[in-house]
């Protein structure tokens, strides 16, 4: 059993329609693995982006469904690396 963190930028786009906002999301992730590969539930995250600048800049933003969409973002960027260094099947998922 080895336990693992990293550290990863993801990107969201946010697309307004008059203008596109490349949100950089920096994420830190901790796993288990075990005989090489992921043990079930043992992933956790934790998201940090610049909130405070989209808030100012985009007041009227509807905040929840952004949150949904940045963690879809971090789940598909995760699993996709999880993927790449064989912890996760094609078919599976974080």
């Amino acid at each position: 059993m080895v336990w693992i963190v990293e550290k990863k930028v993801f990107y969201y786009i946010l697309d307004l329609g008059f203008e596109r906002v490349k949100i950089p999301l920096r994420v830190k992730f901790e796993f288990d693995v075990q005989d090489g590969k992921l043990v079930d539930n043992s992933l956790t995250w934790q998201v940090l982006y610049n909130k405070k600048m989209l808030q100012d800049h985009f007041p009227k933003l509807q905040w929840e469904q952004l949150e949904e969409a940045i963690d879809k973002t971090v789940q598909k960027g995760i699993g996709a690396y999880l993927q790449q260094c064989g912890y996760l099947n094609a078919n599976e998922g974080p």
